[in-house]
């Protein structure tokens, strides 16, 4: 049996196994759901090394309240809720070093009309996708992932990030229309390349 490969019987014995302390235990955990835990984390960090920090603090954090776990087939909604905690608690004590936006100047932009979404993203990557998510302002890219990935309300997000509710729906409407002009950008440049 390989780490990547667990049946859900043997999930709930890693799972016992982390419980009581055991390092092998927690080896394979951590590298079982590494990939998972980083593919949320650089939806919320700056970079991959701020997002290996987050992925990092993450686990120590699901470590420490694995005994909160009743449902091993729960295991990851419930490491995501901690990963996006963990991202959220890095933001609002590092939210003093970051530049914040005005929402007056959110509010004069020109809202761009919805192009099609769907023929951008299907000739785009993953990796595409999120480096356009990365060239978002951490307000922008905080509010949008949130709202679209974990399905968050405006009054939920105001709460957790200590904006008005205003702002948040002010920041997820420029950051739609930041990411639909560069996800526009890289399918016209990946579209020149290919065709040469």
């Amino acid at each position: 049996m390989t780490i990547q490969h667990l049946t859900q019987r043997e999930l709930p014995d890693l799972i016992e196994g982390c419980r009581r302390g055991q390092e092998t235990a927690r080896k394979a955990f951590y590298e079982r759901f590494y990939g998972y835990a980083l593919s949320v984390c650089l939806a919320y960090a700056d970079n991959r090394e701020d997002a290996r920090e987050l992925l990092n603090d993450g686990f120590l954090k699901a470590f420490r309240s694995l005994h909160e776990l009743k449902n091993p087939e729960a295991v990851l909604p419930w490491l995501r809720r901690i990963l996006v905690n963990t991202a959220l608690d890095a933001y609002r004590k590092n939210r003093h070093r970051r530049h914040e936006i005005s929402t007056e100047a959110v509010a004069d932009q020109l809202v761009e009309p919805y192009q099609n979404d769907e023929a951008i993203l299907a000739q785009l990557s993953a990796e595409h996708i999120l480096a356009a998510l990365h060239q978002l302002p951490t307000p922008y890219r905080l509010v949008f992932s949130l709202y679209v990935l974990e399905g968050y309300s405006h009054r939920e997000i105001a709460n957790h990030l200590n904006l008005a509710e205003s702002t948040s729906r002010a920041h997820l409407t420029e950051a739609n229309r930041l990411l639909r002009r560069a996800l526009a950008t890289q399918t016209t440049d990946h579209h020149a390349r290919t065709n040469r």
